[in-house]
């Protein structure tokens, strides 16, 4: 398969130059760039902005949005023959099909992902596949911006998972056509503007610092009550207890675990003073008063998510070991205060929040990737083995879901009359916004599908809610919000 990639040699970016040499090494396939100026103009002021973001932040080397001289590219400019597909990556209009590209809320790439940014909105984007009779949209993925109040960090956010989403419909189409969602539309967005940008963030930084130098920061903790019903959870302030903490560290990322009547409660640590996450335990009273934590596990990184459950005789825990590339698998020796490290599941990725499901067709691990120069907050990918020490193996479609609205996991998979459901986290606005809870409809080796069933939002002065975990006696949430 021969793919042409239009560029305009003025304005070639780094994730450009990686996508090229990734959709280059991919079996069976062979790459022509030829250069093909563009039309488009940056928004007013942009420019001005990302400089003056550079004199009071810094440099960026190695952004995403870095430019790159299209000499580098040469190697890949001599492939002939007729080209089986062209991907576009200018924002020139173009007749010749077949023709792939993306864009960002219906625009050109470039220009949507600026409009967006500037304009503090998510963003939609689009692959949109012309074979002569229309345009059809192949994918759709809602991204993520973790700092929407820088704008070159944004904007590299938005260009890395561009280059994600262009390499993963690349490699699909290059082993047979993927199903079409349906005609392109044009959504009407508004474009934002630099000043005001610059306004937005300036105002944003001097508050969070007012906050810090006061103590008055919010944070992350824990809040617990006796269980209510069987459906889905309905989170509201009724009956919720705050684990209390001494104001120098966080309590966050809450799993329960009942044994023999006893119920325990495992919880990430965040001790400001090493800045570094640990695992500690507290036990809950018949009345449900929480035990203060005592650290349980401890490492050179940052740990976090507690993944705890029974399996094969024994009980195990998942922590979040993301700092160091690794899936681990602890196991309790003896329950619940020590943890013996048996099994590295997966290595040389970057996986957070890992949550697994036992079927009959064996294990499925759920998680939340951290790609180059992309967020975590709005991918699920899954892996799967047909035992729990392994070997593990990532689903030939990943990333299955990305949407930073339902994508990065929230806790343990429940079964709500009679179907699966995940809470995941909804990021719309900020890390761990919203709860939503979504029922699995289509999970196997030929897909992924979900159906967000409810959403559950921050409660009195929280602005933040991102994990659940119940048992048939209680039920745990962590919130985000003032001490």
């Amino acid at each position: 398969m021969l793919i042409e990639v239009r560029l305009d040699p003025a304005t070639v970016q780094l994730w450009q130059s990686h996508l090229i040499a990734r959709v280059a090494a991919m079996p069976g396939i062979l790459v022509r760039v030829v250069a093909a100026p563009g039309t488009a103009r940056a928004p007013r002021g942009l420019a001005r902005l990302l400089e003056l973001e550079r004199l009071i932040s810094g440099a960026r080397p190695g952004g995403a949005s870095e430019s790159v001289a299209f000499e580098t590219l040469k190697p890949f400019a001599t492939a002939p023959g007729r080209p089986d597909l062209i991907l576009d990556l200018t924002d020139a209009p173009a007749a010749t099909v077949p023709l792939l590209r993306l864009v960002c809320d219906g625009l050109p790439f470039t220009q949507g992902a600026a409009d967006a940014v500037l304009a503090s909105r998510d963003p939609v984007f689009e692959t949109l596949l012309d074979e002569g009779t229309g345009a059809t949209v192949l994918s759709r993925w809602h991204p993520a911006v973790e700092v929407p109040h820088h704008a070159a960090a944004a904007l590299d956010m938005l260009a890395g998972r561009a280059g994600d989403m262009l390499a993963v419909e690349i490699g699909r189409l290059a082993v047979g056509r993927s199903a079409a969602l349906g005609p392109a539309e044009t959504p009407a967005h508004k474009g934002g503007s630099a000043s005001a940008f610059f306004l937005r963030a300036l105002e944003t930084r001097i508050a969070g610092r007012l906050a810090r130098l006061l103590g008055r920061a919010p944070d992350w903790h824990v809040a617990l009550r006796p269980r209510r019903g069987d459906g889905l959870p309905a989170l509201g302030p009724e009956g919720f207890r705050r684990l209390a903490d001494d104001g120098r560290r966080f309590y966050a990322d809450p799993f329960l675990f009942a044994q023999g009547g006893d119920t325990f409660l495992f919880v990430e640590e965040y001790p400001y003073a090493t800045g570094r996450g640990i695992i500690s335990l507290s036990r809950l009273a018949d009345d449900g008063t929480p035990s203060r934590p005592v650290p349980i596990l401890e490492g050179p990184d940052h740990l976090s998510y507690p993944f705890v459950f029974e399996a094969e005789g024994a009980i195990w825990m998942i922590p979040e070991t993301s700092a160091r590339r690794t899936v681990e698998l602890y196991r309790a020796d003896p329950f619940p205060d020590h943890w013996t490290l048996t099994a590295t599941l997966i290595e040389g990725v970057d996986l957070a929040d890992a949550t697994l499901l036992r079927r009959d067709d064996g294990w499925w691990l759920f998680a939340a990737e951290r790609a180059r120069w992309a967020s975590s907050w709005d991918t699920l990918v899954l892996w799967r083995a047909d035992r729990l020490q392994g070997p593990w193996r990532p689903h030939p479609a990943n990333p299955v879901l990305v949407d930073l609205t339902a994508a990065r996991p929230g806790g343990r998979i429940l079964e709500i009359g009679g179907r699966l459901v995940r809470p995941a986290q909804d990021c719309a606005g900020g890390y761990g916004a919203r709860l939503a809870f979504a029922a699995i409809e289509q999970l196997g080796e030929a897909g992924f599908r979900q159906q967000v069933l409810a959403r559950a939002k921050p409660f009195g002065r929280n602005s933040g809610l991102h994990s659940y975990d119940r048992t048939d006696r209680f039920e745990v949430i962590d919130l985000f919000g003032p001490r």
